[in-house]
């Protein structure tokens, strides 16, 4: 089901700092940036390879990536992975019992909570496009 990684999301305290580093350390470059009022994050996506790194400022106290930075401190928030088929992947893991969250129906991610993979947050996605 899982093929390769194709995200890193890394949780950051300062989002400029980070991106500064990664670029200097690692001769990265900023692809685009967005922010996600919904999921309370904004963030600056670093292509390389097939995949890219995500780094993620919080930006609401109450929501998860902030919930994360202040009890684990910063790091590797989520591992992104390359799968062929991300609705029958649901549908398989949920058949299993898997708690499982999907945008929608036919949506190209989704995501499977860290309690169902011993702590880690895992992405089924399809790879984007740096063009």
């Amino acid at each position: 089901m899982l093929g390769d990684v194709i995200e890193l999301s890394v949780v950051v305290r300062d989002l400029e700092a980070a991106v500064k580093r990664f670029e200097a350390l690692f001769d990265l470059k900023v692809h685009s940036r967005a922010e996600s009022k919904e999921f309370g994050f904004k963030n600056a996506i670093l292509p390389l390879g097939k995949g890219h790194i995500e780094l993620m400022q919080p930006t609401d106290p109450t929501k998860a990536v902030a919930r994360y930075l202040e009890t684990h401190g910063e790091g590797v928030y989520l591992v992104g992975f390359d799968v062929a088929d991300v609705p029958d992947s649901v549908k398989k893991l949920r058949e299993m019992g898997v708690r499982v969250t999907q945008p929608g129906p036919d949506s190209p991610l989704a995501w499977v909570h860290p309690r169902e993979a011993h702590g880690l947050f895992v992405e089924l996605r399809r790879p984007q496009e740096y063009a």
